[in-house]
């Protein structure tokens, strides 16, 4: 939580700028060729209205909240060494690499993040990453990791994901139907997609009771993995490799899939930063619970760590239940 109590309103210049206990009521962005090449260093209890461009930006330490888009020319870096709460409220970017591997601190970038290069370490994305090279570890991606080159994932939650090389290991968990690479899957031996989008999450983040016919879909990523045509924006045709459980949602959708109202919990997350207020969920006990980002990411952590568990439900599809719903 950033304390406001010792914290200095200052002014920007060319120089580079080292900020803690400060509140930048401004955007940081360059307004000569000399500031071009200026770094951003946080240091701990800073606060950024504004939006922030720098040759490098750099948070050694929290809390800190940056409220508009931030850009770092050349990286954006969250040290290994950083505590407290790191919020990125909207997009983060770099021509280069955006990197986050904070140990024990909680860093929850609210949008996208866009760059060559991504690598995360127990880190909350509400949006998207999109690069050429991303790695994933012990992190939640709400949307989804779109790698053009390689996406390295190891013991997460991902929304979806396309790539043309995709590496797992440990376990994985995917939040919606389908995921895409172009060249099969390289899993290790240890390694385990588990499909999440029948689980009752909704219920689970109450803490209630899950719902009948819900739970996650371990995915055979070594057998399982099926041949498709997609079509690019240039309307060539790509032979991609799919994962998917979309015939078992099939099923599940005309069992008024909407009652799990997942999609709550799913677009609090990715919205947060263009929500006017919070909202609240009910639970069986009446008691109200917040739909706010930093209960979100400890919910789907939770869930990383086995403190939320969610049970498993048959992935085979039943055609004649699927042919049965379909004629009523």
């Amino acid at each position: 939580m950033i304390s406001e109590k010792n914290m200095e309103e200052i002014r920007v210049d060319s120089k580079d700028l080292i900020l803690k206990d400060n509140k930048v009521s401004s955007g940081i962005i360059p307004q000569t060729s000399a500031q071009l090449k200026r770094s951003i260093v946080i240091e701990g209890n800073v606060d950024i209205l504004g939006a922030v461009y720098g040759e490098k930006v750099l948070v050694h330490d929290g809390p800190c909240s940056f409220h508009r888009s931030v850009f770092g020319k050349e990286e954006l870096v969250i040290d290994p060494t950083s505590k407290g709460s790191i919020i990125f409220h909207e997009s983060a970017g770099s021509n280069h690499v955006v990197s986050s591997a904070s140990l024990s601190g909680e860093v929850i970038f609210a949008s996208d993040i866009n760059a060559k290069r991504v690598t995360l370490r127990n880190a909350f994305v509400g949006g998207c990453v999109y690069a050429d090279e991303i790695k994933l570890d012990n992190s939640v991606v709400i949307g989804g990791a779109f790698a053009s080159k390689k996406l390295e994932i190891n013991h997460s939650v991902i929304g979806t994901f396309n790539s043309q090389e995709v590496v797992l290991e440990g376990r994985n968990y995917l939040i919606y139907p389908s995921a895409f690479s172009v060249e099969p899957i390289k899993a290790s031996s240890d390694a385990s997609l588990c499909n999440i989008t029948l689980a009752d999450l909704m219920d689970l983040y109450k803490c209630d009771s899950e719902k009948e016919h819900t739970g996650l879909i371990e995915i055979d990523i070594r057998n399982n993995g099926q041949k498709a045509n997609l079509k690019a924006d240039d309307g060539t045709m790509l032979l991609v490799h799919t994962y998917s459980v979309a015939g078992k949602v099939l099923v599940a959708d005309m069992q008024d899939f909407e009652k799990l109202q997942n999609h709550f919990i799913i677009n609090a997350a990715s919205l947060s930063s263009q929500l006017m207020r919070d909202y609240d969920v009910t639970d069986s006990n009446g008691n109200s619970i917040p739909l706010e980002i930093g209960r979100i990411r400890k919910f789907f952590f939770d869930i990383l760590d086995g403190r939320v568990v969610i049970r498993e439900i048959d992935g085979n599809i039943d055609f004649e239940e699927l042919k049965a719903k379909y004629n009523n």
